[in-house]
């Protein structure tokens, strides 16, 4: 296990350029990798990469999309378990960026080689989907995790948008509560319980500022995690990496004014 810092909870630096060569072992298990190299700002000297930085990787394979399953699939049993994820692309190109538990994030693109895009490989097929709200949950947590990282780095136009971004999922979630309780998707007319919950979100902190971002995504969570739980009241959201990260940001952003 990847160490971590002592007392934010954030992987130690360098932790990028360590652990290519295991995301590399792992990759050379499926024999329908054809190859695997690391991209983006790990390919230079190494200064841009920092303690936000991700690791990028890009491998060429005529299955991404199943290889790129698998190989989350290995990463979650040999690395740590994924804390969100994001899936998008195609039978050509598609792309998985995770979020484990640790608070690593691994970007993967895979690609297909040139003298295969004519003809797919048998069996592939778009991306896996998850349950609505089982979806809603995890697009949830990727977009406050990067959302944390851009208002760590001072990017507060992306951080800020993906906060807001925050509250529109939770009005979602309340919206498959309500399709649920009533039994049709669809709506002439509101008055319902859960038109409520447009007005709680007024409280939140405003998300313009590097403490106001984590203080919203602190308060969407929250928000989030009682809409969860009655959708499910055996659902046990774990919050924690997240949280972690938001005192790793708000810690730094104390650092950088002293």
């Amino acid at each position: 296990m990847i160490r971590m810092n002592e007392g934010d909870g954030l992987p130690a630096a360098g932790w990028q350029t360590a652990h290519m060569p295991v995301l590399s072992a792992l990759a050379a298990e499926d024999r329908r990798v054809h190859e695997i190299r690391q991209h983006g700002s790990g390919t230079g000297d190494g200064n841009d990469i920092d303690r936000w930085s991700d690791l990028d990787v890009q491998i060429v394979t005529p299955q991404p999309v199943s290889v790129l399953e698998a190989l989350a699939a290995r990463a979650e049993s040999r690395l740590a378990p994924v804390f969100a994820s994001s899936r998008g692309g195609d039978t050509h190109r598609c792309t998985l960026r995770l979020v484990l538990v640790d608070l690593r994030r691994i970007d993967i693109t895979a690609v297909v080689p040139m003298h295969c895009i004519a003809t797919p490989a048998p069996g592939e097929t778009a991306l896996a989907e998850s349950s609505p709200m089982e979806e809603l949950a995890n697009d949830f947590r990727f977009d406050a995790v990067v959302a944390a990282v851009k208002s760590a780095r001072d990017d507060m136009l992306i951080g800020g948008h993906l906060t807001l971004q925050l509250a529109r999922h939770v009005l979602v979630a309340a919206m498959l509560l309500r399709d649920r309780e009533v039994g049709t998707t669809h709506h002439r007319f509101g008055g319902t319980r859960w038109d409520a919950w447009a007005a709680s979100l007024k409280a939140a902190p405003s998300p313009y500022t590097r403490r106001g971002i984590t203080a919203a995504i602190r308060y969407y969570t929250n928000a989030l995690e009682e809409l969860l739980t009655t959708w499910d009241p055996q659902a046990r959201p774990d919050h924690r990496p997240l949280l972690s990260l938001l005192d790793a940001v708000d810690a730094h952003a104390s650092a950088s004014r002293s």
